[in-house]
């Protein structure tokens, strides 16, 4: 008996396969399911875990550049930019010159310019323990390809005050108004005209100026811009002295990119395709959690309602009616901002309210079907009201009902972005693609020309929903005769 039940269903399963796949839409839609399922699933191998964990922890992000495009757009904008770069070196990579009672740790890192634009900025971190009565001593100069060689940090006093991964640590910009860029300045002023010095001398050294003068050649226009990059190898060096009882535990080096990743980074550095993957994964989830409670729930109530008639039906359509009437979105604003929410209760609360959507539909199916003979002979032989409401009557609604479920999920994912953007950090903490799209909204990214902050959450939603909408509607015309052509 099994065996049989098993046939009919593999058997009815592949008519109805027979059927679907005469849409066209529905097989995109279908495909562009097992790509969003695909990028859900696998989101830890795309982006690790931890950048979702930390999305709002600024600390986390601090090595990532800032508001750079995707590096995709150097192939369209003929610019060859400048990628992230990040380089670390342990104890084990330095070369060890030991004197009386230090320990002096040399490293060098080399980076290969080949690029249109210089990176946006240099960090450079040491990582090592010292203590406050005996500290260390750090010193930093570049060689460039032209053999000039620039001190730009001849000794720093230092006790590495800072935390970087749980290590003490201490770091250096080289684009930040400090003495290392006034260095560099007072370097490039040697190769340029007093004109320029003048001019140089009236803006202060600041970001990027500073970098593209390290770049640039030792020409005239040098401190003004106008001078070419030179394109090769640049090699820094940084010395640590140790005093007795320290220690160095490593060196980093970041040369932060004009371009990053597949889809770029905001204003905070995050890497928005962390965000994006890790956002299918929470879209999907609220999307269909909210569609099937709400579709069970209204088919229920309206094949309930409908079996039981009388004054229960009245009584069931008013409350229908009343619930229908509340507008969903203010409600969930007014929830969200005094209680603030997670995916989770969201998705609850947005099904509680949405579940009212097929039951009219549900109820007038459930009408027609409640008269059908083998109900009335069910009925005639005892059978219980329960059996008869599952089994002989919703049980007929069912594939009605994933059409509405498939067509319910764009809704839902459009709902909690809307609340998302509009409540922004009293909304739902997730990276959601609502959250993303309010944070650029906050940044004003769409007026600094920030086009990759808006265009990425904003094209994966409309996907989504497309792929639902193309989905339910070949269910809906496989399902409904009279929508077939």
């Amino acid at each position: 008996m099994g065996m049989g039940k098993a046939s009919e269903w593999l058997q009815g399963l592949k008519e109805f396969w027979g059927e679907y796949r005469r849409y066209k839409s529905g097989i995109m839609g279908l495909v562009l399911l097992i790509l969003l399922a695909g990028m859900a699933l696998g989101a830890p191998l795309i982006a690790p875990k931890e950048t979702y964990e930390n999305w709002y922890n600024p600390a986390y992000w601090t090595d990532y550049p800032q508001e750079v495009p995707p590096v995709w757009v150097s192939y369209l904008s003929g610019v060859k930019k400048a990628p992230h770069v990040v380089m670390e070196k342990g104890p084990g990579d330095a070369t060890v010159l030991p004197s009386a009672g230090n320990t002096t740790y040399v490293v060098e890192f080399t980076y290969s310019f080949r690029y249109d634009e210089p990176p946006n900025d240099i960090l450079l971190r040491v990582m090592g323990r010292a203590s406050e009565e005996e500290k260390a001593y750090v010193s930093i100069k570049v060689r460039r390809p032209d053999g000039q060689e620039i001190v730009l940090l001849p000794g720093y006093e230092t006790a590495f005050p800072e935390i970087y991964k749980g290590m003490s640590s201490k770091h250096f910009k080289v684009g930040k108004r400090s003495d290392i860029g006034t260095r560099i300045v007072k370097w490039a002023e040697k190769f340029d005209t007093p004109e320029n010095v003048v001019t140089a001398s009236i803006r202060p050294p600041l970001g990027g100026w500073v970098i593209r003068i390290l770049f640039s050649k030792a020409e005239e226009g040098i401190l003004v811009g106008d001078a070419e990059l030179l394109k090769g190898d640049y090699v820094f060096t940084i010395t640590v002295v140790v005093p007795k009882g320290g220690e160095l535990w490593g060196t980093m080096m970041i040369f932060y990119g004009t371009a990053y990743g597949l889809l770029g980074t905001d204003s905070y550095g995050r890497d928005l395709l962390a965000g994006i993957v890790w956002g299918a994964r929470l879209a999907l989830l609220i999307g269909i959690m909210t569609s099937l409670i709400s579709t069970i729930v209204g088919v229920l109530y309206g094949v309930v309602s409908a079996y039981l008639g009388g004054l229960v039906d009245e009584g069931m359509m008013r409350i229908y009616e009343i619930v229908s009437s509340i507008p969903l979105l203010p409600v969930l604003l007014i929830l969200s901002w005094q209680f603030g929410v997670t995916i989770w209760n969201l998705a609850f609360i947005m099904a509680l309210f949405w579940w009212t959507g097929p039951v009219r539909t549900v109820r007038s199916m459930a009408l027609q079907i409640k008269e059908e003979t083998y109900v009335e002979a069910a009925r005639a032989i005892g059978v219980g009201t329960r059996r008869m409401i599952m089994k002989y009557i919703a049980n007929q609604i069912l594939p009605y009902a994933f059409a509405i479920m498939a067509l319910g999920v764009p809704g839902a994912i459009l709902t909690e972005a809307g609340v998302s953007f509009l409540l922004g950090g009293r909304g739902v903490r997730e990276p959601t693609w609502g959250k993303i799209l309010h944070d650029a909204h906050k940044a004003a990214a769409t007026m600094k020309g920030l086009w990759w902050w808006v265009l990425a959450p904003g094209l994966m939603i409309c996907i989504t929903g497309l792929t639902f909408v193309l989905i339910g509607n070949a269910l809906d015309r496989i399902l409904n005769p009279m929508l077939r052509r």
